[in-house]
């Protein structure tokens, strides 16, 4: 299967893990999503829309009526930063705005949240709408960061120190956690750029390496603790210690009782 078309999160989980990778990609194998998970991503869905609808100039009211923990997410955000939803001479936004880029033999493509253009400075936006909320470091390592902010660079005439991006986390209230929107930016500069530049050469060189064998491709190395976490971990036979702890035990307590039993009865 020849894979040309690569977006952030092919990046992530190719440095991640290649064999995971090739699960998810290229056989397209897919495992069960929970519950709880499922309902979290139709409400961050549902907020992405509402956004994107504000962004055009429709009416939101009518949707958020039907959604109280909506409603009150979208007010908190208003009252925090209401520049997001009022326009503005100095900026040009661009909602659900699409990018592409040739690298390298690859077509990168990112899909911009929010993109507020002014004279002289661009702001990328992301809304991120669970509950969990990554460090500085993490978001500034991580390659949707990365590639969205390389990817502007390279499709705009700015310098990278006029770029930035910033996330941010809007959570869906309940009865148990009123955590309010924050956010976090990240800047960007000329540095930043080269080394995403190497690394995104490193990655899709190491890729197309990868693509040519016929060999499964490599498993991350399991004292990493990746795997605990990973829905293919049984298809790779990578288990939580306990499990290979009791799987060895039984095969054991099984081969003892087969060398203990009589003769006569191994040969019925």
């Amino acid at each position: 299967m020849a894979l040309v078309s690569l977006t952030q999160g092919h990046l992530q989980l190719l440095e991640l893990c290649p064999r995971r990778f090739q699960y998810t990609y290229l056989e397209q194998l897919t495992v069960p999503t929970d519950p709880a998970t499922l309902q979290s991503q139709e409400w961050g869905s549902r907020f992405h829309l509402i956004m994107h609808q504000q962004q055009l100039g429709l009416e939101i009211a009518p949707l958020l009526a039907q959604d109280s923990a909506l409603q009150t997410a979208v007010n908190s955000l208003l009252a925090i930063a209401p520049e997001l939803f009022q326009p503005q001479d100095e900026y040009h936004s661009l909602s659900e705005h699409r990018r592409s880029l040739r690298f390298n033999d690859y077509s990168f493509t990112v899909v911009y949240d929010l993109l507020r253009i002014g004279p002289t400075q661009v702001q990328i936006i992301d809304w991120k709408t669970y509950q969990y909320r990554p460090g500085l470091t993490q978001l500034q390592q991580n390659w949707q960061t990365r590639l969205y902010l390389y990817l502007l660079q390279e499709t705009t005439n700015h310098l990278p120190e006029n770029l930035s991006m910033t996330y941010w986390f809007v959570p869906p209230p309940t009865q148990t956690n009123q955590t309010r929107p924050g956010y976090l930016t990240i800047p960007y500069s000329a540095s930043d750029h080269g080394r995403t530049r190497t690394d995104l050469y490193r990655l899709t060189d190491y890729l197309t390496t990868l693509l040519a064998s016929a060999q499964p491709m490599p498993q991350v190395a399991e004292e990493q603790g990746h795997c605990l976490s990973c829905p293919f971990a049984p298809r790779c036979q990578r288990y939580p210690r306990d499990r290979r702890d009791r799987k060895s035990t039984r095969l054991n307590s099984s081969h003892s009782s087969v060398s203990r039993m009589p003769s006569s009865a191994c040969k019925k």
